[in-house]
């Protein structure tokens, strides 16, 4: 049996989706926003795709300087996480709001979070329109991943990744559900 849900909602069927903090700079301010519509979409060139919408201060960030971040969150950076999703850097500093460490980018100027699981450093490679947001397109310059964690993949044993569910709810790889 199967039940109609809303179009509103209809996106929700596809979590949980992978938690990223996108990190932006402008001159010496850095901004940090919550993403989970991001994902790979090309090998060569290595290209990802966030989905913002022109209203946030991370897209017009972006656009204006070229560069971004994708920083994969674990669990423990769930109250950070939610914080920089719930709020505008354009009124808040969220990286000091939410007591996020930095660490220097190796190609880029933004910086990535030392919290994180990994760190995509992107070169905006092109935008496409989607609706009330737009396709940021990166091409990844340069990656690192916290050590022990990744192989091949992510050693889920290891790696507490944090996926979104919707709303204030969240889940790690290992199932465990959790409220921001």
């Amino acid at each position: 049996m199967f039940r109609e849900v809303p179009l509103s909602r209809a996106h929700r069927l596809l979590h949980p989706k992978l938690v990223v903090l996108v990190v932006t700079k402008a001159g010496d301010r850095v901004n940090v926003m919550t993403a989970a519509w991001a994902m790979p979409a090309s090998v060569r060139p290595p290209l990802v795709v966030v989905s913002v919408a022109p209203s946030r201060y991370t897209y017009e960030l972006v656009k204006a300087s070229g560069e971004f971040t994708l920083n994969v969150a674990t669990a423990g950076m769930l109250k950070a996480a939610h914080y920089c999703g719930s709020v505008s850097g354009r009124r808040v500093d969220k990286v000091k709001a939410a007591s996020l460490s930095l660490m220097p980018s190796l190609k880029v100027s933004p910086p990535c979070l030392a919290d994180a699981a990994a760190c995509l450093e992107c070169k905006l490679w092109g935008t496409a329109p989607a609706g009330d947001h737009e396709l940021l397109i990166g091409e990844v310059v340069a990656a690192r991943v916290r050590e022990g964690l990744f192989g091949e993949t992510y050693d889920v044993s290891k790696a507490r990744l944090l996926f979104h569910l919707g709303g204030n709810r969240y889940t790690t790889n290992s199932g465990e559900v959790m409220v921001a």
